[in-house]
């Protein structure tokens, strides 16, 4: 008995050392992948990385890892600020280029970044804030305050269009129609392009506090890419 009670506790320190060591391993990636996203992207900040799954080792050996998971309360992408950056991957390959079966992507692009990338397209000196589920553009049309409010849709795999809902003025709401036609036109077909990478498209838009929050899918894709875009 004593021979059987002395070979028990054996096997569990033997098992219990592997399962340390597993984790210290993972740890040790899980950093070091933290401080790869850091470089690659910019503005980076509170990122963190979590690998799930055990045995890790076993997950190296094979090639891929089952399920990774990352997050960061802000990140920079292509000139837009990015904030509550969600990611979810899953088959993530251990070699380079590093490789993502499928995943998917959620954060809330700035105002500040939407309103550069409306101004750049409409020409207009164009002001934009998040209030409820609509953008509030606002301008000087004439002399007058006028606010433009829009909402934002999905416009293709990697562009975001905002239609014009209403337009109100210290007199009222008008529409869009009733405006100069100069300025109808530049508030009209309104989009913002996203640089993602091939096998990532765009799949949600929405209104959140501080911007718009999209959220990307993608398959057989690289990590690389998609941090650098």
């Amino acid at each position: 008995m004593k021979r059987l009670v002395g070979w028990l506790v054996v096997v569990v320190v033997i098992v219990g050392g592997a399962v340390v060591a597993d984790r210290v391993v993972v740890g040790v990636v899980e950093r070091n992948a933290v401080s790869t996203f850091e470089q690659e992207a910019d503005d980076v900040s509170g990122a963190q990385v979590d690998i799930t799954g055990f045995p890790f080792l076993t997950q190296v050996v094979r090639g891929d890892l089952d399920h990774v998971t990352g997050s960061a309360d802000t990140a920079s992408f292509a000139g837009y600020t990015v904030s509550d950056l969600q990611v979810d991957a899953r088959g993530v390959s251990t070699s380079e280029p590093h490789t993502v079966a499928s995943g998917t992507a959620s954060g809330v692009i700035a105002e500040s970044s939407l309103q550069e990338a409306v101004r750049e397209q409409s020409g207009m000196d164009l002001t934009v804030t998040a209030d409820g589920d609509v953008l509030a553009l606002g301008t000087e049309i004439l002399g007058a305050e006028v606010t433009i409010d829009v909402t934002p849709r999905v416009a293709g795999p990697d562009a975001l269009a905002v239609d014009v809902e209403a337009v109100r003025t210290g007199l009222g709401v008008v529409s869009v129609e009733d405006l100069p036609a100069g300025i109808a036109d530049a508030l009209t077909d309104l989009q913002v392009t996203l640089d993602l990478p091939d096998g990532v498209a765009l799949d949600s838009v929405a209104v959140a506090e501080g911007g718009v929050r999209v959220g990307v899918t993608g398959s057989d894709f690289v990590v690389d890419d998609l941090v650098a875009s």
